[in-house]
């Protein structure tokens, strides 16, 4: 095993065991009931109406290109 293969799996190791250690850990009643908290899920739907308006309105920007038949696509004089 290469060195630095060991160093990260115990990095690794050590990380997961960091991560376990503080799931123990709950916030507060006094943390989670409070009135002024953020309104997580208003936030998201937020986000992707914002992502559909942004969506139409380069629609709209976008110039109209209308499609002509190919026989006739170019006149070139001899």
């Amino acid at each position: 095993m290469n060195t630095i293969t060991l160093l990260l799996a115990l990095l690794g190791i050590a990380s997961f065991a960091v991560l376990f250690y503080f799931l123990r850990f709950k916030a507060s009643s006094r943390q989670t009931d409070r009135d002024n908290r953020i309104p997580w899920h208003k936030i998201w739907f937020q986000r992707e109406r914002y992502k559909e308006t942004k969506a139409s309105i380069e629609e709209q920007k976008q110039p109209k290109v209308e499609k002509q038949p190919s026989e006739e696509d170019a006149d070139f004089k001899d």
